[in-house]
């Protein structure tokens, strides 16, 4: 009988997506259900009226008028980006003004001048833990670079008295802050491919055999697995999973010699 083990989801493995929603929910967040990349729901929503423009032209942030439209509403971040030899800098936000005369009913209207404060989330293994960024969504088109979204989320949270905690924290950081594998009480959590990495010791046949999906429960080589569905295992259940794989190998070994 082929030797198993049960990895309890949420105490002995977690997937990516179970990660990224801990952090968030350690952190007051919730994570964007069905969104294309992790993002929380927002933090906050300022409306983008007098005294918020203002506050956002002392940091640089400025209205750049548009001589190939005058249907739509830019502001600019004016300050240095970072750099990139591939890309343009995506500092911008675009707010679409009403037209009376747009076929569209929702052209009419137009969309709000509304910044949505919110944080993308990522894993990093070398900071041991999950990223929250900083985010400052509009409600037409937003910038994708790091710094743009920053100085929009910091100038508006540090002028609120009324911002939340986390919007603070976020703004009081150097563009980013980590929750800890250790905050979450999941110190020593390793992904379960790398496990495997470890426990073959560079030995390419068993990882030959392990790609072909032959012996090993849980497969470290999954088909199809989408990125969120992949495993991390909790530092207490790993000598579990290597006494697994050995006793596995083992049953090969002896299948091969009968």
């Amino acid at each position: 009988m082929t030797t198993t083990i049960s990895l309890e989801a949420g105490k002995d493995a977690y997937t990516l997506l179970d990660l990224l929603r801990k952090a968030a929910e350690y952190k007051g967040l919730k994570l964007m259900e069905g969104a294309f990349e992790a993002y929380c729901e927002p933090i906050k929503t300022y409306e983008l009226d007098s005294k918020a423009l203002a506050v956002l032209e002392k940091v640089g942030i400025r209205r750049q008028l548009r001589p190939d439209s005058d249907r739509v509403f830019t502001l600019v971040d004016e300050n240095s980006q970072e750099h990139n030899s591939v890309y343009q800098p995506s500092n911008y936000w675009n707010f679409k003004l009403p037209d009376p005369e747009a076929p569209d009913p929702r052209d009419r209207e137009g969309n709000p001048r509304r910044i949505m404060l919110s944080t993308g989330l990522s894993l990093n293994q070398t900071k041991r833990g999950i990223v929250l960024s900083p985010l400052a969504h509009g409600s037409f088109l937003s910038p994708c670079d790091r710094l743009p979204n920053f100085r929009m989320f910091k100038a508006l949270a540090e002028s609120d008295p009324e911002a939340p905690a986390v919007a603070k924290e976020l703004a009081a950081s150097d563009g980013s802050t980590v929750v800890s594998w250790t905050e979450l009480g999941l110190g020593g959590i390793r992904r379960l491919i790398s496990l495997f990495s470890e426990f073959i010791h560079g030995n390419e046949e068993v990882d030959k055999l392990a790609r072909r999906m032959e012996i090993f429960n849980p497969e470290p080589y999954v088909r199809y697995q989408q990125p969120g569905d992949e495993l991390y295992v909790a530092e207490p259940a790993q000598p579990r999973l290597f006494a697994a794989w050995q006793a596995q190998l083992e049953e090969y070994r002896t299948k091969l010699r009968v």
